[in-house]
């Protein structure tokens, strides 16, 4: 169906149904989404004094997977309106600078716009624009305690948020994670992944349930996550940490959603976001085990994700060997590694 899709044009279709004219339509990228930035400076349209509406800069977002295996319950209208109803509160609740969504001219936060002759649409949402930008390098260790305050704060909001009664996300649990494990266990006669390696995953899946099985969820431990606070995801303006892309956002443990940032941390700021978290929200005493089984769930989450996408699975072949000696086998036997330089 992409390829026959002009993305510039169904931008325009979609950009037509709201309360604004577009002086320039950027395209961004095709990952979850189809991404443009839109710029309506040069009009005088949706003029607002708010101190975050970046003087006219918009995100349109056409709901269409770049992973042709990316399951459709993310494209559907409650899952996505839902994601949406947690930034309008964010927006709302909190200080925090977040891409919140802006209603059509309908009044919805989601238009649906016909792709071709047939019955066939796609949903597009509108946010205004996060300013700030990216790290090309590792985060300096202040940087990464501002990205645990700043993961901290979302955490705080969820726990005391009441959820609407149509809220639906998709989760981060034990069933997820066997999913996953499942999607690893295919590549194993492609000679991908070897017997060895995925036995040693499916003892680490194995503990990482038990984990899972003695926390009982709680306001305190398990609510709504952001789940990709990643480098492509947080941002910084005049210093300070900006969550963008709530894409993947759903229910887990909060301990999970730290372990999968950490994934992507050094060592040594991995300690630096941990404090600026715990300025925010204390940890509980046993936080480090809890951390490394989660780290692994990330890691094996993030293995089936590439497991579809051939391209990778040279990757896989280097690397979850590497993972199973490096990580799970100290893990298995009770040795820490997540702070280990």
């Amino acid at each position: 169906m992409e390829s026959k899709i002009d993305w510039k044009s169904l931008a325009s279709t979609t950009l037509a149904q709201y309360n604004l004219s577009a002086d320039q339509v950027v395209f961004l990228g095709h990952s979850e989404n189809v991404t443009f930035r839109v710029d309506t400076r040069n009009n005088q349209n949706f003029a607002t004094s708010e101190e975050n509406d970046e003087q006219g800069l918009f995100l349109l977002r056409i709901h269409y997977p770049n992973a042709k295996f990316r399951d459709r319950i993310w494209q559907q209208n409650a899952v996505i309106e839902s994601e949406l109803m947690w930034l309008t509160a964010l927006h709302r609740d909190t200080d925090l600078v977040v891409p919140y969504p802006v209603q059509n001219l309908s009044g919805s936060f989601i238009t649906s716009v016909p792709i071709d002759e047939t019955s066939r649409t796609l949903n597009c949402t509108l946010l205004k624009w996060v300013d700030g930008s990216p790290l090309d390098t590792e985060p300096t260790a202040m940087q990464a305690r501002g990205i645990g305050e700043l993961m901290a704060q979302l955490h705080q909001h969820a726990s005391l948020w009441e959820l609407p009664s149509s809220f639906t996300r998709p989760k981060y649990d034990w069933e997820q994670l066997h999913a996953s494990l499942m999607k690893l266990r295919s590549l194993i006669d492609a000679g991908t992944i070897s017997l060895t390696d995925f036995a040693v995953l499916e003892s680490v899946v194995q503990q990482i349930s038990n984990v899972m099985t003695a926390l009982e969820k709680t306001r305190t431990n398990w609510g709504l996550i952001h789940a990709d606070l990643n480098e492509n995801n947080y941002i910084f303006y005049v210093g300070k940490a900006r969550a963008i892309d709530f894409s993947c956002c759903g229910f887990g443990y909060y301990l999970y959603d730290i372990a999968h940032t950490l994934l992507h941390l050094f060592p040594e700021n991995r300690r630096s976001f941990v404090s600026g978290y715990q300025s925010v929200c204390q940890l509980r005493d046993d936080y480090q085990s809890i951390l490394e089984a989660f780290f692994l769930g990330a890691i094996i989450n993030n293995f089936a994700f590439l497991a579809s996408q051939p391209n990778e699975h040279n990757f896989l072949l280097e690397t979850v060997p590497y993972i199973s000696e490096s990580f799970c086998s100290k893990y298995l036997r009770g040795k820490a590694f997540l702070f280990e330089l």
